[in-house]
C-alpha cells in the first residue's frame, strides 16, 4: 500500500515569523500602549508625605472657596446698596402735590420684615 500524500496548501506570499500581527493590527497596538497614569509617584512617597500633600491641596481648596464666597457676598452687598439708592432716588423724585398750610404729610409706613418662618409648637 502506498501512503497517500496530503494535498499541499496554497502557497502563501511569504512565510511570516510567529508572533506578528497582520498589517491592520500593528497601528492599533501602538495606540493602546499608552503609559499608565503615574501611580508609581504616589507609591514611592511615604504615607505622611501623601497626607501632607493632601492637606495642602485641601487647605488651598478651602481658601479658594472662602475667597469665592467673599466675592459673592461683596457683590450681593453692592447690588443691595444700588437697589436702596435707586429706591431713595425714586422716592425723592416722585411728583406730589403741595399740602395746604398747617398740614403735614403722613410718614409712609415701614415695610414689614420678611417672615423668617414659623416656630414649632410649644415655643
Amino acid at each position: 500500500e502506498a501512503p497517500k500524500e496530503a494535498p499541499k496548501p496554497a502557497p502563501q506570499e511569504a512565510p511570516k515569523p510567529k508572533g506578528t500581527l497582520p498589517k491592520g493590527f500593528e497601528t492599533q497596538q501602538t495606540q493602546t500602549q499608552t503609559p499608565p497614569p503615574s501611580t508609581t509617584n504616589n507609591q514611592s512617597k511615604s504615607r505622611s508625605e501623601q497626607l501632607e500633600e493632601y492637606e495642602k491641596d485641601y487647605l488651598q481648596r478651602l481658601e479658594q472657596e472662602r475667597i469665592e464666597q467673599e466675592k459673592e457676598y461683596q457683590e450681593q452687598l453692592r447690588q443691595e446698596a444700588a437697589e436702596a439708592a435707586a429706591q431713595a432716588q425714586a422716592k425723592a423724585s416722585s411728583s406730589r402735590g403741595s399740602l395746604p398750610k398747617g398740614f403735614e404729610a403722613k410718614p409712609e409706613p415701614e415695610q414689614p420684615k420678611p417672615s423668617r418662618g414659623t416656630l414649632p409648637k410649644g415655643f
